[in-house]
């Protein structure tokens, strides 16, 4: 395992993932925190905006540190699984399951509780909105999210707690 940098608090831990990684990187938002990555921009632009946003970099380049400009912190990723990937660097960085399903996997910012159900009815399935009662959306995007069986898919697949189903 190949870490460069220190992270002193795993609950402000962000994360810049390289075009390899882009599962990673939602696995990573599933679990609440802050992923980042941009197919748009080269690698070393990605490690340039890691670095201005201390963000940790995620990649399984192994040419990395000799290619491009060194990257503040670093976790070189061993598997090509995402699940044994979400396994590493939630090990490596202690990484807890407490804020899942709280981002948005597109837009990477916090979901907010939707207080009228009704203001969705016409943005959900509507076997969907009969089903529910809780609905959650990105301020972002709009998109609307629930907690149906996915969650539960999910958080076997992650072999996580599934606390989002209680709450």
């Amino acid at each position: 395992m190949h870490i460069l940098g220190v992270m002193n608090n795993e609950e402000q831990v962000s994360f810049m993932v390289d075009h390899m990684l882009v599962k990673l990187g939602k696995y990573l938002r599933i679990l609440g925190y802050d992923a980042a990555w941009d197919s748009s921009i080269r690698t070393h632009e990605l490690i340039t905006r890691a670095n201005r946003e201390h963000r940790v970099f995620l990649t399984r380049n192994t040419r990395l540190p000799s290619q491009y400009p060194t990257p503040q912190a670093l976790l070189m990723i061993q598997s090509t699984d995402p699940v044994e990937q979400i396994e590493q660097v939630a090990s490596t960085f202690r990484l807890s399951d407490k804020n899942l399903f709280s981002k948005c996997i597109r837009c990477n910012v916090g979901l907010e509780p939707v207080a009228d159900k009704t203001s969705i009815q016409d943005r959900v399935h509507p076997n969907v909105y009969g089903r529910y009662e809780h609905f959650f959306q990105c301020p972002s995007c709009g998109t609307v999210f629930w907690k149906g069986s996915h969650v539960r898919n999910t958080c076997r697949k992650l072999k996580v707690e599934n606390r989002a189903e209680r709450s």
